[in-house]
């Protein structure tokens, strides 16, 4: 099958091609740099790096004001590379990112040194609807409970949202999941803490056609007014 782009994207592509990847350098077998950003592996997404999320693109000023100005939640932080963007560019306050697997976790705390982060608190558990051990099936950023994707079986420790926000009595301001077609589980888990705190809200719903077509229903039957777009930030142009 052959996909054409259009002018903007064909556009994006050579940006990112000129001013994106030219611009990783790699300074030691584990240390890599982008404009002010250092990774313990080369592994900069232009999703995370280049377009940060299209967070400006997708909310107003008014919700960016309210994401700086409280906690952030990150729902699979892999290495803390979404981490590092939202503590130097979009939070004042504090980032918790939760990586339930053992690898990614330990280069998460890995980048957090390099990048002299203090507002980033690393959680070695993942987010679903329960209290529960999963296995989940290591694969790097592709890291899944739901799917196999090769590679080694791990257990984990699934810990819902708002026990952890009741807990620990925190506001919250944002919430980014990307977490490999688990997402639906983790708002089963969360609604408490949306209910109430009303954050603004990324959630990735590509992974599968359940995911597509249920997560907006899912939100919207909780009645709490938000404003729901779907965002494909890799063609978006610049």
């Amino acid at each position: 099958m052959v996909y054409a782009l259009t002018q903007d994207e064909r556009r994006t592509r050579q940006q990112i091609d000129q001013e994106f990847l030219t611009q990783i350098f790699k300074i030691s077998d584990d240390l890599f740099f982008y404009k002010g950003y250092f990774l313990p592996k080369a592994h900069f997404e232009v999703g995370v790096f280049w377009h940060k999320h299209s967070l400006k693109e997708v909310f107003s000023q008014q919700t960016l004001k309210h994401i700086r100005q409280n906690n952030i939640i990150d729902v699979g932080g892999f290495i803390g590379d979404s981490a590092i963007i939202f503590e130097k560019e979009f939070c004042d306050k504090t980032i918790y990112s939760f990586e339930p697997t053992q690898e990614n976790f330990a280069l998460m705390q890995q980048t957090l040194k390099l990048n002299h982060s203090t507002r980033i608190v690393p959680i070695n558990k993942g987010l679903g609807a329960q209290i529960e051990t999963q296995e989940i099936a290591v694969n790097t950023s592709a890291s899944s409970i739901l799917y196999s994707v090769g590679g080694e079986k791990e257990q984990i420790h699934i810990i819902t949202l708002d026990s952890f926000i009741l807990e620990n009595n925190l506001k919250i301001g944002f919430i980014k999941v990307d977490i490999e077609g688990f997402e639906m589980e983790f708002l089963k888990g969360a609604q408490q803490t949306i209910c109430q705190q009303k954050p603004a809200l990324l959630i990735s719903i590509y992974h599968s056609g359940k995911d597509y077509f249920g997560i907006k229903p899912l939100i919207e039957s909780w009645n709490l007014g938000y404003k729901m777009r779907i965002f494909n930030e890799k063609s978006h142009p610049l």
